[in-house]
C-alpha cells in the first residue's frame, strides 16, 4: 500500500513546486510546501477518501521500475520524487529528462491536487485543420502531440512525418498561435474555408470555422511556414492553394509571384484583377514579343507605389485567369 509521496519540480527562473502526500488505507491528505518563486509555506489539506481506481492508476505506473537518475545536462526542468510503498522506497531525480510515463504521474497528481496543475490543462494535444474549396474537402492536416506526428491527407495521397522530441517546437508554435488567435469576420462567401479542431489536455474540444485567408486568421502564414520549415523531407506542399483571397487594401498595387509548369523559379507580375487568388492559373505575357503563356500564382502582395518591388510602369501585367478543365493537374 502507498504510504508517502514527496515530489518537487521546477527551475531557478520560475521557482520550484513541492507537494507532500500522506496516504492512509482509504484516504489521502497533502501539504503544498512550495508553489513557485513567491508562494512558499505549508498549506495542508484535510484527509479525503480516494477510490480504489485512483490507487490502481498509481500502481500501474510501476514507479519502482524507474531509473534513479534521469539527468541529461544541467539545463531544463529539475525534478525529484520520493515514494514509499510498504517497506520499499524509491528516490529518483532528473534534469532535462524523465521516465516515459512521467506525464501520467503528473496527471495523477493533478487529479489529487487540482490547485497545483503540474500539467497545463489548456495545453494543445491535437490540432486538425480541414481545408475546403467550394464545400469540397481538399486537404486535411493533423498534428498529434502524443504520437509526435504531422499527417497531411491530400486527395490521392497521405504524408506522415514523425518529429520525435522535436514535436515540442511545433506545438510551442501552435500554442502561441491558437491561444492568441483573434478570429476576424470573413466577408467572402466564395472564398476557401478552413475548419479547425483543437483538442486540449483536459479533453475539451474547440471548433473554429472561418474563411481561409490572412485577414480572417492573422498569423496563419507564419504558422504554416513553421510547419514547412520543421519538416526536412516534406515533399508535399501544405495546403497547396496557399493563403487565398486576401482583400486588397484600398489604393494598393497588386503584385503576384507566378511559377511556370515544371519550374520552381518564380517571376513577378502586376495584376489589376482583385479576385485573383493563390493557386489560380493565369495567362501572362512572356519575352520580348509578349507571347502568352500559362503560370500558377504562388504568392500575392499589396504595396504602395513607393514600396513596390518593381517600378509600376515597367512591370508586366497579368492578362487574366486561364480557363482550363482541370487546373489542379496543371
Amino acid at each position: 500500500m502507498i504510504k508517502y509521496i514527496k515530489f518537487t519540480t521546477g527551475d531557478v527562473s520560475d521557482g520550484y513546486r513541492t507537494v507532500e502526500v500522506s496516504i492512509g488505507t482509504k484516504n489521502v491528505s497533502y501539504k503544498i510546501l512550495r508553489n513557485g518563486l513567491l508562494d512558499v509555506g505549508k498549506k495542508k489539506s484535510q484527509a479525503v477518501e480516494v477510490s480504489d481506481e485512483c490507487f490502481n492508476e498509481f500502481d500501474d505506473l510501476k514507479i519502482f521500475s524507474w531509473e534513479k537518475d534521469y539527468t541529461n545536462g544541467s539545463d531544463g526542468n529539475h525534478w525529484e520524487l520520493i515514494f514509499k510503498h510498504g517497506k520499499k522506497s524509491y528516490r529518483g531525480h532528473g534534469s532535462g529528462d524523465y521516465p516515459e510515463n512521467m506525464e501520467r504521474f503528473l496527471d495523477w497528481l493533478d487529479k489529487l491536487i487540482p490547485d497545483m496543475e503540474f500539467v497545463n490543462r489548456r495545453r494543445l494535444e491535437k490540432v486538425t485543420l480541414n481545408y475546403y474549396r467550394e464545400e469540397n474537402l481538399i486537404e486535411k492536416l493533423t498534428l498529434d502531440n502524443r504520437a509526435k506526428t504531422l499527417t497531411l491527407d491530400k486527395k490521392i495521397s497521405q504524408h506522415v512525418y514523425n518529429f520525435g522530441a522535436d514535436i515540442a517546437n511545433i506545438f510551442d508554435a501552435a500554442q502561441i498561435f491558437f491561444d492568441n488567435l483573434e478570429i476576424q469576420a470573413g466577408n467572402d462567401s466564395d472564398s476557401p474555408k478552413i475548419n479547425i479542431e483543437l483538442v486540449r489536455h483536459d479533453g475539451s474540444i474547440e471548433d473554429i470555422k472561418t474563411s481561409y485567408n490572412e485577414i480572417c486568421l492573422p498569423g496563419l502564414t507564419k504558422f504554416i511556414e513553421v510547419l514547412q520549415n520543421n519538416v526536412d523531407d516534406l515533399s508535399a506542399e501544405i495546403f497547396s492553394a496557399g493563403i487565398v483571397n486576401v482583400e486588397n487594401p484600398q489604393g494598393k498595387f497588386i503584385f503576384c509571384k507566378v511559377q511556370f509548369k515544371d519550374s520552381y523559379k518564380s517571376y513577378t507580375y502586376r495584376a489589376e484583377d482583385e479576385t485573383l487568388a493563390v493557386g489560380d492559373i493565369v495567362d501572362v505575357p512572356v519575352g520580348k514579343n509578349n507571347d502568352v503563356a500559362q503560370a500558377k500564382i504562388v504568392e500575392i502582395g499589396y504595396f504602395d507605389e513607393s514600396e513596390a518591388p518593381f517600378p509600376i510602369d515597367r512591370i508586366k501585367l497579368i492578362i487574366g485567369k486561364h480557363i482550363i478543365d482541370d487546373w489542379e493537374n496543371y
